[in-house]
């Protein structure tokens, strides 16, 4: 008890310290960078005294009332046993898990302060059922949070507001994503945000899982490799050629071996992002624009170097080995020891917590020892995002109300979900909780990752399969054309 005390104490002072302001698909399947696991995510958190912290911030928004005015939500259900197991909005009743007790706590706090209703509405297809209620000119909804990919289509819909319109939303408080927000602007446009209510966001954002009894029996210490700037592609690839075993010996790699390094194509997507090479750039008036370089080039020969040695375990490797490639695969590879490093989103924490092996988490590596800060992407398949109706009346009421929501959050739910991570067996040491606080201050979104308007997802893995990047450079050269279309199809939608 006293060292999980110690632990939550240290993790209480990382994020609420200068810090802490979260200044951040193609996969193997639609849902296989984070496949449901086995089991359920319900943790109740330890009771303990909370520590003495700096002044609270306060949203700034007008001190009144708004005589039981409905503000209401439409977002997607709660049916995942690991991530989507509580609702972000609200819920009607305490249940005895943490983050639902947290998110009705905080709801009671919003109605009984503004006087309000928070209702909550729930869709399979948010963006379906968003754009017809939209079409229909009614106004249901004052808040509308979808996944991310249906963000984009809304977006270029026209059927959202421009967040810098509405009143009150300060993105330079903590309680915004403010990194992920500039990332999204196009023209200096933004048409949807990532505030503290959205810990499914959170949940998938990458990083890598790894085991801290493999890494004691090879001599590496990950923790103090972030530490000195040395946590990089290449030593994580050194690391692993020295943990890479045949250990059945009978010459053929399958998941019975152990790697150093294990994860999905889309791990191609994660090490160039996590690298700070991307290919667009935005022109003086906010717009994107390709900007690919030699610099990415030779990171991409270097990443499909890496993910091609034998050193990589990818989930498409254990094709027709295995029933599930994810879970069977990848998953039941790490759980017995069976890779060092697990690229995937920090998540896996949860889903591992019951593991007796002592298992750490860490940023993804830096390109070299001299980038000046870590990139960390989110899953464009799971993170939620929040947008307002363009046809809304109410934008006052909603931006206040946003706001008073997010700046609670900030001191609750979100400190909340990462006690619940706190409390789980897996994230044990005050170093992960100082790695989780370095993912969450760096968080980023691509663009080539949201709009893939050149194809890169699958251009990396023609790559991968072919075992050679010799094919990178006239693969983007043959989509350029069509990448070039659809970039100025964009920027006439926001002009």
């Amino acid at each position: 008890m006293k060292r999980m005390l110690s632990v939550l104490l240290v993790f209480a002072m990382l994020l609420l310290s200068g810090a802490c302001g979260r200044t951040t698909e193609n996969t193997d399947t639609p849902a296989s960078d984070s496949a449901p696991a086995q089991g359920t995510a319900e943790i109740t958190a330890p009771e303990t005294e909370a520590p003495e912290t700096e002044a609270r911030l306060l949203p700034d928004i007008p001190d009144k009332t708004y005589s039981g005015q409905a503000f209401r939500f439409l977002s997607r259900p709660v049916n995942n046993p690991v991530v989507r197991y509580y609702s972000e909005i609200a819920v009607d009743e305490m249940n005895g898990e943490a983050m639902n007790d947290a998110t009705y706590e905080r709801t009671q706090r919003l109605e009984e302060k503004w006087e309000i209703d928070i209702i909550s509405d729930t869709e399979e297809s948010v963006g379906s059922a968003y754009t017809n209620s939209y079409t229909a000119g009614e106004q249901n909804w004052d808040v509308v949070v979808p996944g991310f990919v249906d963000v984009i289509n809304l977006m270029q819909g026209g059927y959202t507001a421009n967040i810098h319109d509405i009143p009150y939303i300060d993105l330079s408080k903590p309680w915004w994503d403010g990194a992920v927000a500039e990332s999204m602007e196009i023209g200096r446009q933004l048409y949807a945000v990532i505030g503290s209510t959205n810990t499914w966001t959170d949940s998938h954002t990458y990083g890598v899982t790894f085991n801290k009894d493999l890494a004691k029996d090879y001599q590496v210490d990950p923790y103090n490799m972030v530490r000195e700037s040395k946590w990089t592609l290449d030593n994580m690839y050194s690391i692993a050629q020295n943990v890479t075993t045949d250990l059945d010996g009978n010459g053929e790699w399958d998941h019975h071996d152990r790697y150093g390094i294990s994860g999905t194509t889309y791990g191609f997507n994660l090490h160039m992002i996590s690298s700070g090479i991307f290919l667009y750039s935005k022109d003086e008036d906010g717009f994107p624009q390709l900007n690919i370089t030699e610099e990415f080039y030779n990171a991409a020969e270097k990443i499909c170097s890496i993910m091609t040695s034998g050193n990589y375990l990818k989930a498409t490797d254990l094709t027709g080995k295995v029933d599930d490639i994810w879970d069977k695969g990848l998953r039941d590879n790490f759980r017995w020891g069976g890779s060092l490093f697990l690229v995937n989103g920090i998540e896996e924490i949860i889903i591992f917590r019951d593991l007796d092996t002592d298992i750490g988490l860490l940023p993804l590596p830096k390109y070299t020892e001299t980038q000046d800060r870590f990139y960390h992407p989110f899953s464009t398949y799971w993170a939620s995002v929040m947008i307002i109706p363009r046809n809304s009346e109410t934008t006052e009421f909603t931006g206040a109300m946003l706001e008073a929501m997010n700046a609670d959050a900030y001191y609750s739910t979100s400190q909340t979900y990462y006690d619940v991570i706190l409390a789980g067996k897996a994230m044990r040491d005050p170093d992960s909780v100082e790695m989780l606080n370095i993912i969450r201050s760096s968080r980023i979104m691509d663009m080539e990752l949201v709009y893939n308007f050149l194809g890169m997802s699958g251009i990396y893995e023609k790559v991968l399969a072919n075992k050679s990047s010799d094919i990178l450079a006239s693969s983007i050269e043959s989509a350029k054309k069509v990448a070039q279309k659809g970039i100025e199809r964009l920027i006439k939608k926001y002009q």
